[in-house]
């Protein structure tokens, strides 16, 4: 029954939550692999149980909205309370201000007589991420916080991992509920779990980077907030309910214009679009699956998922417009400056951003293709993502750095890892991986704007520099890189699983679609765009490319390459620096052009004058803050 299914899917993690706490450390692998394996069954559980609306009537809704509401009431008695201990007054203010909403949404706005959670294909393949992908990064953390808290002399696993996993139990509330106050309380319940993993190491750093994502978050949940009042005014209170009442003619698609702008306000905060981005790149001071649960699996994803769950709202209108501008800027801007880090983490950050904008963009321009598309890349994106943030996460702990250059020559001394960390980044940027494929997909949606075609096109030009720099690097060969024996099975599973669903997702891209993605547009749009793999091309409506060709180039090359690899003597040389060398303390130097010696360096190209944070940074929260305001004053008329 599709009714036991979804209250597992909050109940089961909740329960695994109290299990890390109430149990010994001792049994936490244990306690991985039975959450993996239960998360993985009951999600797809769920898709075979299929779709349908699951209605909470009398007499469990009355407890149950009387659980929300003590929820609701203890999430801002927490706010105030840990803002007030830290003395971060714009925080507490916020706080403030979230407390009086709600105070007089409790008092003004009419209640509901029921709730509701409705599954459909889109909730389904986000709840898939969640309890494959998420419980995947919980798994990997038991082989990799051991020795990260040795390293910080922390002992917090317990806060850890009955975080991680009320978070999963939060996010999949987040994608079912269709009652808007119940998914209000799961939105900033996933808001406080990840103030508390950001501030983990419970230093400076970290405390102050989770009160930037706390407050930028409360921004975000206070839009949020006013935006579900506006529409209780006009007696909407379901989320499926804001396309079915926009529809009804001109005038209820114009009174919920501006809601509708303030909830999507909401979900680019969440998803740390321009100008909140800053907190998640603040998060990159938790630990690495801390930051791979909210960029891939959870967090972000709540954002984006809302965005394009409004698209009947607003698709073809200027609101639509003005998000679809907003989101490829944001693209753009932040695969700039990806392409100025050296820091692993932070290239990831921004690339998820910046794909993140991609997502939000696809759903502002709000044609069924589009939209299709959007959801497509919600998909790929998770487990590519997942997949590059756990490797980066253990090659740190291979080399002792997340820097790119310290990077060189790891294909010699973790080739296992190094390979997944590759086939991560060409899921990226090359075809025949689904990433490529929903962007190239996004931009014939795209083709009739302007601004937004010429957007997207740089946007993935930026993209494949800053991933093929890093991808040349951890592949280039150095004679001084011993093999180093591969880790625990808790480190490769997750990392080897992620890999394989690249590959199996990517070649099964077109049953994806007709199951998941093609009855949702239809739900959304009454309409779904021609997209098919019939013959072995993929096709859509401007043009197709023999898709299966690729796969078997790509098999031959493999199949090449395991014959051949041993069959040939690698040439070894020594070094040469422009006609003379000189062996100074063991160190390899040159003679630079004053004729004094340095100490050689080759490293990539950073263009931190052209695209550096100081460069781009201010710019982009100028246009970004323009930019929403468009889309507000659009909401409301003018």
């Amino acid at each position: 029954m599709i009714e036991n299914t979804v209250m597992l899917l909050i109940i089961v993690p909740l329960l695994f939550s109290l299990l890390f706490v109430a149990l010994p450390k001792s049994l936490y692998k244990i306690l991985a692999w039975a959450l993996f394996i239960l998360g993985a069954a009951l999600s797809v559980n769920l898709v075979l149980d299929g779709t349908g609306v699951v209605q909470i009537g009398e007499p469990n809704f009355a407890m149950l909205e009387n659980v929300v509401l003590i929820l609701e009431v203890l999430v801002i008695l927490f706010i105030l309370a840990v803002s007030a201990k830290y003395k971060n007054w714009p925080t507490l203010g916020l706080g403030i201000i979230s407390a009086a909403i709600f105070a007089y949404t409790f008092s003004n706005v009419p209640k509901v007589e029921g709730a509701s959670f409705n599954i459909d294909q889109f909730s389904q393949v986000m709840i898939l991420i969640v309890n494959i992908i998420g419980t995947a990064i919980i798994l990997f953390a038991t082989g990799y916080m051991d020795q990260y808290e040795e390293h910080r002399h922390l002992n917090r696993q317990k806060t850890f991992y009955f975080t991680m996993s009320f978070f999963l139990a939060a996010m999949n509330g987040l994608v079912m509920a269709d009652t808007l106050g119940w998914l209000f309380l799961f939105w900033e319940l996933t808001t406080l779990c990840s103030f508390v993993l950001i501030s983990y190491n419970m230093d400076e750093e970290g405390i102050n980077n989770g009160f930037r994502a706390l407050a930028l978050n409360l921004v975000g949940g206070i839009a949020l907030s006013i935006g579900i009042i506006l529409l209780a005014t006009n007696n909407v209170s379901t989320l499926s309910g804001i396309g079915t009442y926009a529809g009804t003619n001109a005038a209820a698609l114009a009174a919920v214009a501006l809601p509708v702008a303030l909830l999507c306000v909401g979900g680019f905060a969440k998803s740390a679009q321009m100008p909140f981005q800053s907190w998640l790149l603040g998060a990159m001071v938790a630990p690495t699956p801390v930051s791979a649960l909210l960029h891939s699996s959870t967090m972000v994803n709540a954002g984006v998922f809302l965005v394009v769950k409004l698209v009947p709202a607003y698709a073809g209108t200027s609101l639509g417009t003005a998000i679809a501008v907003y989101g490829s800027f944001t693209f753009v801007m932040c695969s700039a400056l990806a392409l100025s880090q050296r820091n692993a983490k932070r290239v990831l950050a921004y690339s998820t951003i910046a794909n993140l904008g991609l997502i939000i963009a696809s759903a502002g321009i709000g044609t069924p293709l589009a939209v299709a598309a959007a959801i497509m890349l919600i998909l790929f994106h998770a487990i590519s993502k997942a997949l590059l943030f756990l490797c980066t996460g253990e090659i740190e702990h291979t080399i002792g750095s997340r820097d790119i250059e310290d990077m060189s020559g790891l294909i010699k001394k973790a080739p296992l890892l190094t390979t997944l960390a590759a086939l991560g980044m060409v899921s990226m940027l090359l075809p025949p991986f689904g990433v490529l494929l929903t962007k190239w997909v996004s931009m014939e949606a795209a083709s009739s704007n302007p601004v937004v075609i010429v957007f997207l096109i740089l946007g993935s030009a930026l993209t494949t520099v800053y991933y093929a720099k890093w991808l040349g690097t951890i592949l280039s060969s150095s004679m001084d890189k011993n093999a180093v024996p591969h880790k625990k099975l808790e480190t490769y599973f997750p990392l080897s699983l992620l890999g394989l669903a690249i590959v199996v997702t990517s070649i099964f891209v077109f049953p994806i679609y007709d199951y998941f993605v093609k009855p949702q547009v239809d739900i959304l749009l009454k309409a779904a765009p021609a997209i098919s793999g019939l013959a072995g091309e993929f096709t859509t409506e401007i043009g197709a490319f023999t898709y299966i060709v690729i796969f078997v180039v790509l098999a031959l090359a493999i199949l090449i390459y395991l014959a051949t690899k041993n069959m040939f003597t690698p040439r070894m040389s020594s070094y040469y620096m422009c006609g003379e060398n000189n062996l100074e303390r063991d160190r390899l130097m040159f003679r630079n052009g004053l004729c004094s010696y340095e100490k050689s360096s080759v490293s990539n190209i950073y263009l931190q004058n052209t695209f550096g944070e100081s460069k781009l940074t201010t710019l982009g929260y100028a246009i970004s803050i323009i930019l929403i305001a468009i889309a507000l004053l659009g909401g409301i008329g003018l």
